[in-house]
């Protein structure tokens, strides 16, 4: 893949840009983890297991969720597809980003990967109309990523809560692949015994903060941890079957 090549987007010069839809989801082919926001958990957990990272500080914490059970293993991306119902929304407006106006400003503006070989002037949806006006499709993706921005402010408060109340433990999970136990590590999850060993009132807290769904979603997404056994499987066999 091309070198990144994200500049800010301007009426002028990407008045003839368009984005087609041709591999949709090859920039994050080899992402085994993703950033979701709490507002996703539902959806996303139903579906694939949710855990939670250290962030780049060190201090915090990012919910996240697993698409592989190592680095840079996809197992739910396939040439570029994406194989399955949820798609996150982090992963939704490439090759539209949002980047900082200036190194340490709070100012987030949208830019494009220009990299990107869905970035063109022939073929897809157009960002900008003739008389140079925001398209539909442009409209809607920046909605989307302000949404997204917003959200995950919403989110950062929910494991700062998470954090002040010692929910949140290390853990190792243990999967076992081709009848051999394997151990990952440096994610974590919100401790249920810590969570049941809370007070009446900080329980209530955490029910009208809105948190309490989002707690067991992430809980019961765990399950999900298997499947991703089963598609390593699967793929492992389809490879072997390709040599043989």
């Amino acid at each position: 893949m091309a070198e990144n090549k994200v500049v800010a987007l301007h009426k002028e010069g990407h008045a003839k840009t368009k984005i087609n839809t041709q591999n949709l989801f090859q920039h994050i082919a080899n992402e085994h983890m993703l950033p979701v926001v709490v507002h996703e958990f539902v959806v996303a957990g139903a579906e694939f297991p949710i855990v939670f990272v250290k962030d780049q500080s060190g201090e915090n914490f990012q919910p996240v969720v697993l698409l592989g059970l190592s680095a840079q293993q996809n197992l739910v991306i396939k040439d570029g597809k994406w194989d399955g119902m949820y798609v996150p929304r982090v992963a939704r407006n490439y090759p539209l980003v949002l980047v900082q106006d200036q190194p340490g400003s709070d100012r987030l503006i949208v830019a494009i990967d220009e990299s990107s070989e869905r970035v063109n002037d022939t073929e897809g949806f157009a960002l900008f109309n003739e008389d140079g006006t925001e398209s539909d499709y442009l409209v809607a993706r920046k909605q989307q990523m302000a949404d997204f921005v917003d959200f995950s402010q919403i989110t950062h408060n929910f494991t700062l809560k998470m954090q002040e109340l010692g929910l949140i433990k290390e853990q190792v999970l243990t999967v076992t692949i081709n009848e051999e136990k394997r151990n990952i590590n440096g994610i974590n999850m919100i401790d249920d015994k810590a969570l049941n060993e809370l007070s009446d009132e900080t329980f209530l807290e955490l029910r009208k903060l809105g948190y309490l769904t989002a707690i067991y979603a992430h809980l019961m997404s765990l399950q999900h941890t298997q499947k991703l056994v089963q598609k390593l499987a699967a793929r492992d066999a389809a490879a072997a079957a390709k040599t043989e």
